[in-house]
């Protein structure tokens, strides 16, 4: 075997440098030979070149007569020669196994194949990491489908529903062309999934999720969808411990009616949070039973897209107590949970408390010694509880850039050195730095998935209608002219891929040409900024999308209306804001009506009625009142119907946002209401020059002008 250095300078029992002789590659694997310990595995961490090729090397180690790891105690000699590593030596060192979960081959090794032990996945419990994009759950369905090879059940929380798709094999072209490289074939797993949801109008393929009715006062406090005061704590528990003396079973109405015949104003409050959770349906006295979850050879899917994350919360805290009691009882068997977002169900102290965190805590400090394994996946671990992240000694890292993302990984995982901080912030997607499963750090080139990835970023082709279009397929975006010419000509922009929240378009540019008589010359598309908040008003939850392009909001029914905000309105003060918000009630109203129910002396009211008919709030015609603003404060009936998705944005015009959150924040709040959300988002029109001229429109309904 032909050298390819020589150790030279100041060397230590961790590092060393070596002058290169032959070529060599970062990350390479080499051997040194030990004057005491004989070879001993060392890896390239970087190659400086000047007048000479230096490689700076870290060492592995090797294996004592026990079989297990170790670094030498004394240092490498300068002037010993150095090889390269073969395959065997380097599994044997590392500790890749010859089977076990296969993920793909170690980097630089196509000939290597990155087996692992399920045993010390499971076991140690798992974190992946990465930023939005970044691979998180392509790497989690690969690491899913070698767990459905050895039947290991698993549970999913699956707040997106990409997850659902792994039970169609995979038919992705650019897949498809690295089969044969990675020895890997299309397979579905449908055999093997069971999907629940909550939303079964959205997810029609799943069962419906249900959970059993708390029996007990802490039970009933912990279902609320909102935090309780220490009044209302102690009004539950009389509650629940009178209805116990004559009932056997209770539900939520029957803590309604009971605490109707109350007199106390702080049961308002908790009447509204049993209704709502009345309203989900997710609770019964005929919960899905737990062994249906887990069971061998199952792969349970709980599947949360299209609910409310306060019920996902709920049904989470629930759910994972029920399975983490059962296991501790031996009632179901060892079993393998997965939470997607993780750092919406167990935020990081600072970043608000989700009704689930207490539970998660508890099964990542008690689950591996009951057999219930846990796997957290998050694109935001700075944001993910530390003490949930600590207990997860094995990681699957991919690029993450954020700074405070950094930190977060570095000081809740060991072994993170400055010089692998440095190699996560520029990884590339399909690579994963796995530590914790190999008794030394590896990078893995990750294999192709044999099922449908579901996570792939959403896209709409602006040549098709709507009707074409598949949601399941990943496209590219072309940009659609055309001519004034009897053959029409398509021309397709490549684009360097971007994705963003997008509201996608119900009409096409198919649909616009049988829509428009004139002769159309071009289609192009504006994306207009728009913010779409999540707000509660009393027990009504809805959403309102705003343009922040324009002050003023969305609204869709048969059409798409834009709502002009009144920038006025945040100025009002509490009596303005009362007494229109009476007006604003109904149809019409007077000034006689507005003072019998305020309370207030007449010429007061009438001296307000005036003040807000000089700002056009109120209009005034003899002793009738109306409102100009009564759309405004029924929000429910602008609730806006649609969800953004994420998705490659097209070749479009950006327009830019003027208005401000503190603005929309600040409108809001004047009417009381609360936000429970913000997303970003854009709402794509589409600009149409005809031969008669040219106008835009929205691609929702066709009809909004801009």
């Amino acid at each position: 075997m032909q050298a390819i250095g020589t150790i030279y300078g100041r060397t230590t029992t961790h590092d060393f440098k070596f002058k290169v002789e032959n070529p060599v590659k970062k990350w390479d694997y080499i051997i040194a030979n030990h004057p005491e310990l004989g070879p001993v595995l060392s890896q390239v961490l970087e190659i400086e070149a000047g007048q000479d090729t230096t490689a700076i090397c870290t060492i592995v180690g090797y294996r004592n007569d026990r079989g297990l790891l170790r670094k030498p105690r004394t240092p490498l000699k300068p002037g010993t020669q150095i090889f390269p590593a073969n395959d065997y030596y380097i599994s044997q060192i590392i500790g890749i196994k010859k089977e076990g979960l296969y993920l793909g081959f170690l980097e630089g090794k196509d000939n290597l194949k990155a087996f692992v032990d399920p045993k010390k996945i499971i076991t140690k419990h798992l974190a992946v990491i990465a930023k939005s994009g970044g691979g998180k759950s392509y790497t989690m369905g690969v690491m899913l489908e070698e767990l459905a090879n050895y039947g290991v059940p698993c549970v999913i929380i699956d707040p997106h529903g990409e997850y659902s798709t792994i039970k169609y094999p995979n038919t992705n072209k650019d897949d498809a062309k690295y089969f044969k490289t990675y020895g890997v074939s299309p397979k579905g797993f449908a055999s093997v999934v069971k999907e629940f949801s909550i939303n079964t109008d959205i997810n029609r393929d799943a069962t419906q999720l249900k959970l059993e009715i708390p029996q007990d006062p802490y039970g009933i406090i912990q279902a609320m969808p909102f935090k309780i005061s220490a009044g209302q704590t102690g009004l539950i528990h009389n509650t629940v411990n009178t209805l116990q003396e004559s009932k056997s079973k209770i539900n939520f109405q029957d803590v309604i009616e009971e605490l109707n015949l109350i007199e106390s104003n702080a049961k308002w409050n908790i009447i509204s949070g049993l209704q709502q959770l009345v309203k989900t349906s997710l609770f019964s006295f005929s919960p899905t039973p737990i062994t249906e979850l887990v069971r061998p050879n199952r792969m349970s899917i709980i599947n949360f897209k299209g609910s409310p994350p306060e019920l996902q919360q709920i049904a989470v805290k629930s759910l994972l107590t029920e399975l983490f009691e059962k296991r501790k009882r031996e009632e179901v068997p060892p079993f393998f949970m997965i939470i997607e977002e993780a750092h919406n169900f167990c935020p990081e102290r600072g970043y608000g408390e989700a009704k689930s965190s207490a539970i998660i805590r508890t099964i990542a400090a008690e689950g591996r010694k009951f057999g219930l394994g846990l796997c957290v996946i998050s694109q935001r671990p700075a944001r993910v509880d530390k003490s949930v992240l600590s207990q997860c000694t094995s990681q699957m890292a991919m690029q993450v850039t954020n700074p405070g993302d950094l930190k977060a990984i570095s000081s809740s995982f060991e072994g993170i050195t400055s010089e692998t901080e440095k190699e996560i912030r520029n990884l590339p997607v399909g690579k994963v730095l796995l530590i914790g499963a190999t008794d030394y750090p590896i990078f893995v080139d990750i294999r192709v998935r044999r099922s449908q990835h579901g996570g792939r970023a959403k896209t709409f082709d602006l040549k098709k209608g709507v009707s074409d279009y598949t949601p399941n397929k990943a496209e590219t975006i072309p940009t659609t002219t055309v001519q004034e010419t009897k053959k029409k000509e398509t021309t397709t922009k490549s684009l360097v891929k971007k994705s963003a929240y997008i509201i996608q378009p119900k009409i096409g540019p198919k649909e616009i040409e049988t829509i428009e008589k004139s002769k159309i010359e071009n289609i192009s598309v504006i994306l207009r900024p728009c913010m779409l908040v999540n707000c509660s008003h009393g027990s009504n939850t809805f959403d309102i999308l705003f343009d922040l392009h324009n002050l003023q909001m969305f609204s869709l029914t048969e059409k798409l209306n834009a709502i002009r905000m009144p920038s006025n309105i945040t100025t009002l003060s509490p009596i303005q804001k009362k007494v229109l918000e009476i007006a604003s009630s109904r149809a019409q109203t007077t000034t006689s009506e507005i003072f019998a129910q305020t309370g207030m002396g007449y010429s007061e009211v009438a001296g307000i009625v005036n003040s807000l008919a000089r700002m056009n709030l109120l209009t005034v015609s003899g002793n009738k009142i109306q409102s100009n603003t009564s759309i405004l404060t029924n929000f429910k009936k602008i609730s806006f119907p649609e969800r953004p998705k994420y998705m490659d944005e097209p070749d479009a015009e950006k327009l830019p946002a003027k208005v401000k959150d503190s603005q929309i924040t600040n409108f809001l709040t004047a009417f009381g209401i609360k936000i429970n959300s913000k997303k970003k988002c854009y709402l794509p029109f589409f600009k149409v020059k005809t031969n008669d001229g040219e106008k835009t429109l929205d691609s929702l309904t066709y009809n909004l002008k801009i």
